[in-house]
């Protein structure tokens, strides 16, 4: 009964480690920008830009970081037609922007949020991690969803936002 038991587990365990592999394989490594570096590339070659706002404790976040952020069509994607910015809302160094300074705003003792993520990433009055915002080369927001998305929602979503 024992070795049943052990030989399901394996099994169960190397099912489930071929099935995550294929999901998250990749050659690329997805190359992330400031939003100073972004705003000097946009002068050379516009694209839109691709923000991914994130905190070090969400757990969806670091979940997507790393499956969806490290599936190879969804870095290809995002290296050849975006700017991508991976960005922590509740980084303490100021930013300077489209022109404006964004700076934390402390809430408490220990915590606080970036303007800039207030910014982009509020919706319907909410901020929430993790979101995803897309601007225009004019740095317009064109969209932002914010939940987790899998690697074939945010591929759908960067294929329509580049047509």
């Amino acid at each position: 009964m024992r070795t049943v038991f052990y030989f399901t587990i394996t099994l169960i365990f190397l099912v489930s480690c071929a099935n995550t592999k294929n999901e998250v394989e990749s050659i690329d490594v997805l190359k992330s920008y400031s939003f100073e570096e972004v705003e000097k590339l946009m002068q050379k070659e516009p694209r839109q830009i691709a923000i991914f706002m994130h905190t070090h404790w969400c757990k969806y976040c670091k979940n997507m970081s790393q499956t969806t952020l490290k599936n190879k069509k969804v870095v290809d994607l995002l290296m050849n037609d975006y700017y991508f910015i991976s960005f922590d809302g509740e980084q303490k160094e100021s930013v300077v922007f489209n022109g404006n300074k964004f700076d934390y705003l402390p809430n408490g003792r220990n915590d606080g949020t970036h303007e800039l993520a207030t910014t982009l990433g509020t919706i319907d009055g909410h901020l929430a991690y993790p979101t995803f915002v897309f601007l225009n080369s004019k740095n317009e927001i064109i969209f932002h969803y914010a939940s987790f998305l899998d690697s074939a929602s945010l591929i759908s979503i960067l294929k329509e936002l580049s047509k």
